[in-house]
């Protein structure tokens, strides 16, 4: 039985608290009354709030839920909400449509061939899904707790919570560089400049403009990452229409003759028997997609900053894996349509093999470039250097717009941490400026300080096209920690999951316990955002990703001769190095080393706290403080159809 407080000042120990109750029995228990809609006019007027002495006598599971809300109301307080349906579907969508799409479709062709790389982004885009509706149904729930990590903090441990968050602000901080050294190799073959000089530019100019966009407020950022979502959309249509059109160099009808030759799947590293080969190579893309796919659930993590978070984040949530989906899937499907995947500029070929330029077998000539299998079509279809330029430029401005994002990511993380007292306190510091120009700006400056000094890393990964021979450490280090995010990636969503599978039994244990527990908790089972097949989706989405992340390195476990034997001479050399995996032992450590980081923040937090496990039976049934939620009024003219598609 729980204690519900009155609008008259007395109590009922005889009734669940619930969120079908009359709101004028649970004013203490919902503090925002909303006036209007989600429109920029929209507004909220705060309610009284609990006293000490009703927050006293709530029962210890509420009390939980109201102290997670009150952090959240907080840094609410400090981060007015800017973000609107319009901006938070288009955050949803711009913040992974990035190299992965333009640029890193090249690895996946020349790793499983333009079926098995088309398998394995179905295969992947079926894991996003399982995962987006899972966070969905919970964040609807409990939209103002502080997203994932704080679901993780209620519904399993506070010690996964920490973990959590740590991993994702690792994630977000160093995606960023990897985003704007991507650029820089997507503009290393504009002419004008000298190479070199022409990527420090790319990154400086780029790096600067996305901390200054982040430094306008979240109101700004969400408008320019709105446009530039338009941009990418357009885009990457463009190309895949112009993939059902254009020629080959000698004016011949393409269609689906790259199925045909080479083949439809290329055996990985040329592993016997083929078919093995074939399925590794596919198992390989599986990974380098859940790479690309991380970020689908940023519309719950942004859910501080959101206006009417209750109605606008399921709706982004649930139409979000639509869009990636198809974007991804269909950008695979064009790319294995206009390029061979055994083309010399794709990347190195398999072991012992030749590669193709223009048709014709040649050994592989290392000064070759690797480049988009978009630009190779265009080159190869004889358009001139116009359009090459003009789609080189694009690509940029993809990674750009997807680094812009991760900047806000990173940064809002690193806020949130400090605020739980997890991370240094300046970072909590919010200046305002913008008076003076009609402006009320409010940015955490020194957490998108911090992500802009991890963005300085991207210089690290600029080639030194004066003296090619020279391998610099700077450029294996920086290649080794971006590989650790698709490790990191994956521990993110397998603690997702785990949260909501906690989340869902929980549930399943007082609708047991409790008479018509779901009629008293109508919220937790909303059209919009409850799915009846559930559970089967998380766990399939769980059991995935912990599969693909303790495969992530499994090709340093297939070498003939061991890589990491120690040497025993001294004129002993060091193994003999693939130039498509790097040294093995880096590559190990890279794989594999974000799994004890992440143990290790989990239990050091459960050391150091003693912190115990969420017990099903003790779990929070009621969302506390919750913006009721509001319909948003319908978009009218030009923008109900940008409604539609985002």
């Amino acid at each position: 039985m729980h204690t519900r407080f009155f609008s008259n000042g007395s109590t009922d120990t005889n009734h669940s608290l619930d969120t079908a109750t009359p709101p004028s029995d649970r004013i203490a228990l919902q503090p925002l009354l909303a006036v209007g809609s989600s429109s920029p006019g929209a507004r909220l007027r705060r309610a009284p709030r609990l006293v000490e002495e009703d927050i006293a006598e709530v029962p210890a599971t509420h009390d939980r839920v109201l102290r997670h809300q009150g952090l959240w109301r907080r840094i609410n307080d400090k981060l007015p909400s800017q973000i609107s349906r319009r901006h938070i579907s288009v955050i949803s969508v711009g913040g992974v449509i990035g190299t992965g799409v333009f640029i890193g479709v090249s690895n996946s062709l020349r790793h499983a061939g333009p079926i098995g790389a088309l398998i394995a982004y179905l295969i992947t885009g079926s894991i996003v899904w399982s995962v987006v509706i899972s966070i969905g149904e919970m964040v609807a729930w409990l939209p103002n707790v502080g997203g994932p990590v704080g679901l993780a903090c209620l519904y399993v441990d506070p010690a996964l919570g920490f973990a959590l968050g740590w991993n994702a602000w690792y994630n977000w901080a160093v995606i960023l560089p990897a985003e704007l050294s991507a650029a820089a190799i997507a503009l290393e073959s504009f002419p004008g400049i000298n190479p070199t000089r022409r990527s420090y530019i790319a990154v400086s100019v780029l790096l600067g403009v996305s901390t200054f966009v982040n430094c306008l407020g979240a109101g700004v950022f969400g408008e320019v990452e709105f446009f530039l979502s338009l941009f990418k959309v357009l885009l990457i249509c463009g190309l895949i229409v112009m993939s059902l059109f254009i020629d080959s160099s000698d004016h011949s009808v393409i269609g689906l003759s790259r199925w045909k030759d080479p083949g439809p799947f290329i055996s990985y590293r040329d592993i016997k028997p083929s078919a093995w080969g074939d399925f590794l190579g596919l198992w390989t893309v599986i990974m380098q997609a859940c790479f690309s796919f991380f970020g689908t659930e940023v519309a719950a993590i942004a859910a501080g900053e959101v206006i009417n978070p209750r109605a606008n984040i399921p709706r982004a949530v649930n139409r979000v894996w639509i869009r990636i989906f198809l974007f991804y899937v269909g950008a695979v499907f064009a790319a294995g349509l206009l390029v061979r995947s055994d083309d010399c500029r794709l990347g190195p070929p398999q072991p012992n093999k030749n590669c193709t330029m223009n048709g014709v077998s040649q050994p592989y000539d290392t000064s070759i470039p690797s480049s988009s299998p978009f630009i190779i079509a265009v080159e190869d279809a004889g358009f001139g250097s116009t359009l090459k330029n003009v789609l080189t430029i694009a690509f940029a401005i993809s990674a750009w717009s997807a680094g812009t994002s991760d900047i806000y990511m990173s940064s809002r993380f690193l806020f949130f941490l400090a605020e739980c007292g997890q991370a240094p306190g300046f970072l909590r510091k919010t200046p305002k400026w913008g008076k003076s120009f009609g402006m009320n700006i409010i940015v955490p400056y020194f957490s998108v300080l911090v992500s802009f000094l991890i963005g300085l890393l991207a210089f690290l990964s600029v080639p030194d096209f004066s003296n090619p021979t020279v391998t610099t450490k700077a450029n294996d280090v920086f290649k080794w920690l971006s590989s650790m995010t698709a490790a990191a990636s994956l521990l993110s969503w397998v603690g997702m999951m785990f949260t909501y599978l906690r989340f869902f039994y929980g549930r399943k244990l007082q609708e047991s316990k409790t008479p018509k527990f779901r009629e008293r908790n109508l919220a937790l089972y909303g059209k919009k955002w409850y799915h009846k097949w559930q559970p089967i989706p998380a766990w399939y989405a769980f059991l995935s990703c912990v599969g693909i992340m303790f495969c992530n390195g499994w090709y340093v476990f297939t070498q003939k001769s061991f890589p990491w034997r120690i040497a025993e001479e001294p004129t002993d050399g060091p193994p003999i190095i693939d130039p498509d995996i790097g040294p093995f032992v880096p590559t190990f450590i890279s794989s594999y080393l974000p799994i004890p980081f992440f143990l290790l923040c989990m239990f050091g937090y459960k050391l150091v706290y003693r912190s115990e496990m969420v017990r099903l039976e003790d779990m929070p049934w009621h969302n506390g403080n919750v913006d009721p939620i509001i319909d948003p009024e319908e978009p009218k003219g030009l923008w109900k159809i940008v409604d539609s598609l985002f």
